[in-house]
């Protein structure tokens, strides 16, 4: 299109398509200057259809965060008035006003970055007085940091008893487990056909792992520990490394005790209408997806087919990506003691190319493949970062070119490196044509920041995915 009134015409047909709560068809004829307008006309912010995950490092941290959560979650039961679709509603607003809607609300919170370390340091951070957004990035204080459960109750009105905070290392679909301070509730499936012999033996191939860690976090580090072949703690007997020691018998279980499973995840994953993930240990909380794959899928395919909205902050964004090699919590000998080899990686999830070792080594793949396009996230994101997140661009965008033909402007890939919303744009031009991209595009993200991805689903598989920042 060009001029000045095929360009309104333009604009005006995608800001009707807009209206409608998502951006169709209208859009992709549009140049650039003309989605531009197009975002200002709809204030960036039309309600999505499509499946829609949230990328974080600390949560949703402003009211414009919240209400655009709020629309999403309320549009997706299907309660949202058109009135309040909008970018100038307030969170506040939102909240007093579907009350009755959000106390209904059922969600799933998923703990496990935080299982190995010490409980009570854990509780010590969800204490307080203050409410969550208050105090800066803090949660109910002084000393504390942010937690979903309290973010849900404090900004929208969600019921702590719809709440349901569980760590998949307990396995509580399968166990009869008392709560842990801080990290999950109780559990009572009474599976009947429960074989006591199986509880031993996968608790202490648990214990193994918390061995190793425990270990690996001493001052200077046992590093060694937990490895295949040695014989520091959390080191197996059986000679392998402590995470394949635990990956191998909870697959077993998972299909040994598949109907209990199945019945889970059902009750949890499939009704849920918010999923969540808390921060903490990376490497741990992706030991915990690796070990429980079905779990996984069942998860992202309810995800997919525009059931639950995903939520994850900082370590359960990571996994959700397809790298997470980029972070300084990857010490000596962490990989090595806590990455399942890759034959425990679902491939019904996983396909050749995410296996195949070019660009992303199977030991770092994010664990829970919620997305496919070839992210690798770094939230916390400092500038001392700028010079390794632009080499590594650099590569993606150089395979890029070379396998589509397709020129990618040089000042975006330069950009790329100091903001989340230039490499948002560079991974969703990324998404959207190539689908075998190898090396993928590190996307920067700063404490306060969120990532909304709109997942577009054609005939139950993911065709693109659009990344955009909710300031």
């Amino acid at each position: 299109m060009g001029g000045g009134a095929s360009t309104a015409k333009g604009v005006k047909a995608a800001v009707d398509a807009a209206t409608k709560a998502e951006l169709t068809q209208a859009t992709a004829e549009l140049s650039k200057s003309q989605k531009k307008k197009l975002m200002e006309a709809v204030g960036g912010r039309s309600i999505p259809l499509s499946p829609v995950v949230y990328l974080t490092s600390t949560g949703f941290v402003t009211e414009t965060q919240w209400a655009r959560f709020i629309q999403v979650v309320l549009q997706r039961r299907g309660v949202l008035d058109r009135e309040d679709a909008g970018p100038g509603v307030t969170r506040e607003g939102l909240a007093k006003k579907y009350a009755s809607e959000i106390q209904k609300l059922k969600v799933l919170y998923i703990n496990d970055a935080s299982y190995h370390r010490p409980p009570e340091n854990m509780a010590k951070g969800r204490m307080g007085d203050g409410k969550v957004g208050e105090n800066g990035f803090l949660g109910r204080g002084e000393g504390t940091w942010f937690w979903w459960d309290q973010g849900l109750e404090d900004k929208m009105g969600v019921p702590q008893s719809n709440i349901q905070m569980i760590q998949l290392l307990e396995k509580p679909w399968l166990f009869n487990r008392p709560g842990r301070l801080a990290n999950c509730e109780a559990s009572s499936p009474n599976v009947a056909e429960l074989d006591p012999e199986d509880e031993k033996a996968y608790f202490a191939a648990l214990q193994l792992t918390q061995d190793a860690y425990n270990a690996l976090k001493e001052t200077p580090p046992k590093e060694g520990a937990g490895q295949a072949g040695g014989s520091l703690p959390g080191c197996p007997s059986s000679g392998k490394n402590c995470a394949d020691e635990l990956a191998e018998i909870s697959t077993r279980l998972n299909e040994k005790y598949a109907a209990a499973l199945d019945k889970w995840c059902t009750e949890n994953i499939d009704t849920a209408d918010i999923i969540v993930g808390q921060g903490g240990e990376v490497v741990m909380l992706n030991m915990a997806w690796q070990c429980n794959q079905a779990v996984a899928s069942r998860l992202v395919n309810a995800v997919r087919a525009n059931g639950p909205v995903y939520a994850g902050l900082s370590a359960s964004t990571m996994v959700a990506a397809k790298s997470m090699e980029m972070t300084g919590e990857i010490q000596p000998g962490w990989i090595e003691a806590f990455a399942a080899d890759k034959k425990y990686l679902s491939k019904a999830q996983f396909d050749v190319n995410d296996l195949d070792g070019d660009g992303i080594k199977a030991n770092v793949l994010g664990a829970l493949p919620l997305l496919e396009a070839p992210i690798a996230m770094r939230p916390h994101y400092t500038p001392a970062w700028e010079a390794q997140v632009l080499e590594k661009n650099l590569l993606a965008e150089k395979e890029f070119e070379q396998e589509t033909g397709i020129e990618i402007d040089d000042d975006l890939v330069r950009d790329s490196n100091s903001g989340c919303e230039v490499g948002c744009e560079l991974l969703s031009m990324i998404s959207k044509k190539n689908k075998d991209q190898d090396r993928p595009v590190f996307v920067p993200i700063r404490n306060g920041k969120v990532i909304e991805v709109n997942i577009h689903v054609q005939q139950g598989k993911v065709k693109y995915e659009y990344f955009h920042v909710i300031d």
